[in-house]
């Protein structure tokens, strides 16, 4: 008898998307994440790439504008919305005296579609210590346990918010090569923010530039290298950009 197979994974879409906050704007911002694809937002510092995440995820308030996953709007579904989207913040805050498996397992609580076999298997992968408080991890491992909570629920979208910063080499290769996967073998939409020139051009199959608010360019990264094979360079394409 043959299985069935699992619903397929849904873009995440953002129109006009708008807000003024103080001498800084979002200015009518729009682009689509495709599933199974790592799309990287990048930009400077300030150019506006932790707001855009902060809006799809309503921790700011828009003016104007939607975020949606198929027909689930960020703000009018947001509990479903949320039950679609990883969400990997730069900065995670966790409860320092529960252990890594403690902490996920309070996690799962939230989420219906939560697997504790994923889960496991994540943390194996990964190499993270489930038997340690939180507190004693080093920045690299919390945002592990971050990314592991973000995915064991086995979202349509996945957000993560310059996630290598300040992480080791070995540390840095291991969630990149996850986020891979998530994305070409998990058939999901991940959208990864970053400054990091090297990193983008690594990782990414679509890159969307940011300056101050607004998308500078929104490319396919096979389509630019072959627009000038072998001259074409990430860094000059940005720094011709960008002021």
């Amino acid at each position: 008898m043959a299985q069935p197979k699992e619903p397929a994974c849904e873009a995440l879409v953002v129109e006009r998307l708008r807000v003024q906050l103080g001498g800084f704007a979002i200015d009518g911002l729009s682009f689509r994440v495709e599933p199974g694809s790592v799309t990287v937002l990048l930009g400077h510092n300030g150019a506006g790439k932790t707001t855009t995440l902060h809006l799809v995820m309503g921790m700011i308030r828009k003016d104007s504008g939607t975020a949606r996953i198929g027909a689930l709007d960020h703000v009018c579904d947001e509990r479903e919305f949320k039950q679609r989207i990883g969400y990997v913040p730069e900065e995670s805050h966790f409860y320092a005296r529960m252990t890594a498996g403690e902490y996920l397992s309070f996690v799962a609580q939230f989420y219906p579609r939560w697997s504790s076999a994923r889960c496991a298997d994540l943390a194996g992968v990964l190499h993270l210590p489930l038997g340690k408080r939180l507190g004693e991890l080093s920045k690299g491992m919390r945002t592990k346990a971050a990314l592991i909570a973000a995915l064991a629920h086995d979202p349509d979208v996945l957000l993560l918010d310059e996630p290598t910063s300040g992480l080791d080499p070995r540390s840095r290769a291991e969630l990149l090569a996850c986020l891979r996967a998530a994305a070409h073998g998990g058939r999901r939409a991940v959208l990864f923010s970053t400054h990091n020139l090297h990193e983008a051009d690594e990782i990414a199959d679509r890159l969307i530039l940011l300056e101050n608010g607004r998308v500078l360019a929104d490319r396919g990264l096979a389509e630019l290298r072959a627009s000038a094979p072998g001259a074409w360079s990430l860094e000059r394409f940005y720094l011709e950009r960008v002021r």
